[in-house]
Order: structure tokens, then sequence, then C-alpha cells
């Protein structure tokens, strides 16, 4: 003879605010008396318990800290500032930041040669065989440029599309430590 599988009655208030009793079909369960969702094992409550106070299950307790930003934003076809400074071997995240109607470039002139580079945002980078070339920057968008720099000194940086002539200046000052 077949059984019928378990099922769990629970009493849920009823829109008119009567009680009802309604069955939830469980499957697999583990045991008898457990509906769907119960936790009976206060061992296990307290895990849960312990690990929500402890913060284990916050993403935040695991992040590394932020690399510190630069910015530079192009407005009316100028890099503002035109110059910024940054220190060797400290790693930087540089935002650039079109408020532009048009379409512009960031092209840095030596600065990124054989540096690991990881470029984010809703911009078109360009690489080539000595690394990160270039970054097309839309309307409105942005580029995030995250890097070490591994060399002190003046380094340029330009907006190569026509008619722009746009120029701006990356400074690596060496660690002051």
């Amino acid at each position: 003879m077949l059984q019928e599988p378990q099922r769990c009655r629970r009493t849920l208030p009823a829109l008119s605010g009567e009680q009802h009793p309604q069955r939830v079909r469980l499957h697999r369960n583990p045991h008898p008396g457990l509906c769907q969702g119960e936790v009976r094992s206060p061992i296990l409550r307290a895990a849960l318990l312990g690990a929500c106070v402890l913060g284990l299950f916050n993403s935040s307790a695991t992040a590394k800290p932020a690399a510190p930003e630069s910015e530079i934003v192009i407005r009316e076809r100028t890099f503002i500032p035109a110059v910024i400074s940054l220190t060797k071997d400290e790693l930087v995240t540089l935002i650039i930041k079109n408020e532009d109607h048009d379409l512009h470039a960031f092209v840095p002139l030596l600065l990124f040669q054989g540096l690991n580079v990881m470029v984010t945002g809703n911009s078109a980078p360009e690489f080539n065989e000595t690394g990160f070339a270039r970054v097309l920057i839309p309307p409105r968008g942005q580029a995030e440029i995250r890097f070490r720099p591994g060399t002190t000194g003046r380094f340029f940086y330009i907006c190569d599309l026509p008619g722009h002539n746009m120029r701006g200046e990356i400074i690596v000052a060496p660690d002051s430590s």
C-alpha cells in the first residue's frame, strides 16, 4: 500500500482575519515534524545567530581598503586639473570623467609602458605591444584606470582626436618613506 507523503499543517491568518489550516507539501524532509523553512536544532540556530552577529555574512568584513583616487574631468575640451601628482609604487585609481558631448581619448605617453593596468568603466581601452595605449571615453562616460606607477618623472597625456588639442601632465614623485 502506498503511503501519502507527509504534510505539514500550519495555521495562517486568512484575509478576513479568521484562522484556517493550510497544507504545505514537503519533499525529502529529514524530520517528520519539521515544516519547510523551520530550524529545530538549537545548535544550528545558535551558529546562524552567531555568524550574523559576528558579521560573517557581511561582505565588507573581508573587503580590501580602496586605493587612493585621482580624478580628471574632461569639460569643454580641457583636462581638469591639467596637472596631477602621484606617488611611485602606490596603488592608485585614476578616474577620467567625460562631461562633454563629444567622444574623447585619454592617451598617456610613456606612463603605462610595462605596467599592469586594470581599466573599467564604460570606455574602450586599447592596448599595443608595450601595454596600455589609450582609452576612448564616450560622452558622459568615464574610465577607471587602476595601476601602480613604477617610474618617477613627468608624464604627459593627450586627447589624440583630430582638432581637440587637449594636454595634461602626471607627476610621479618618489615614495616619501
